[in-house]
């Protein structure tokens, strides 16, 4: 047999047995230490270690002290990805037996209260999720007559939820102006009146009523807030109406 021919086949088989070691090496390896890296992305807190760990407890044990093979990673990270509040994970095991549990955190948009007295956060991708006892996120409130049943780990949709899909619009559309997501502090919903907006500062109500025209209603806000207010103040209006073309009305006390 050619010479060249043995030594290759020599390699091969070489790379076959260390492949293969490698791998039972990697079986066999034992979780020295478990590392959960939060990434809240400057959203508050919601969710945080102990949630990670109870929840690998509850459907895993304890995969400390564990081999790999012992370890369906996969599967933890599939898990992971699947509850509420989380919207990316990411695990991993190291050649030096450390378990990496990347988190990435979903980014709460508004907390509504519904009439069945639940009470939900909805994140920037209308996402509905469970709120945490003991650990709030300063977003935008939102309450008054919504009716429709909201179930934690669901999109909202236009169709099935208008409501709460417009109230939803509405936040986005508020957030995506600094200075109103700077001021605007609460959104009302009623049936007769439609959506209103209360300030952080000040003793006055926003009508916007429907959902016709928002861009523009918005943009009337944004200049009173930088122009009109900035030269004669709010404190002297109770009531701000941009349901008309072209114009606010500002109602004095």
């Amino acid at each position: 047999m050619n010479k060249k021919i043995i030594r290759f086949l020599v390699i091969v088989i070489g790379v076959i047995v260390i492949v293969a070691a490698a791998n039972i090496t990697m079986r066999n390896l034992v979780v020295s230490k478990v590392i959960i890296e939060i990434n809240y992305r400057s959203s508050d807190h919601i969710i945080v270690r102990k949630d990670i760990e109870r929840l690998i407890v509850s459907r895993f044990g304890n995969i400390d002290r564990k081999k790999r093979k012992e370890i369906d990673v996969e599967e933890i990270e599939k898990y992971l990805g699947s509850q509420n509040m989380i919207e990316t994970a990411n695990v991993f095991l190291t050649l030096t037996g450390k378990l990496y549990i990347k988190i990435e955190q979903n980014i709460p948009l508004l907390r509504i209260y519904c009439v069945d007295g639940k009470e939900f956060y909805i994140d920037y991708n209308a996402e509905v999720c469970n709120t945490r006892k003991g650990r709030a996120a300063n977003v935008l409130v939102v309450n008054g007559d919504f009716e429709e049943k909201l179930e934690a780990g669901k999109v909202i949709d236009s169709t099935r939820e208008p409501v709460t899909y417009n109230v939803y619009k509405i936040a986005r559309n508020l957030a995506s102006r600094e200075i109103l997501a700077n001021q605007i502090d609460q959104i009302y919903y009623s049936k007769k009146d439609g959506f209103e907006l209360l300030p952080k500062v000040g003793d006055y109500v926003i009508s916007l009523g429907g959902m016709n025209d928002l861009d523009k209603k918005l943009n009337k806000l944004v200049y009173l807030y930088k122009d009109g207010f900035m030269k004669y103040g709010w404190d002297e209006y109770s009531h701000i109406d941009l349901q008309f073309k072209n114009q606010a009305i500002c109602t004095k006390k």
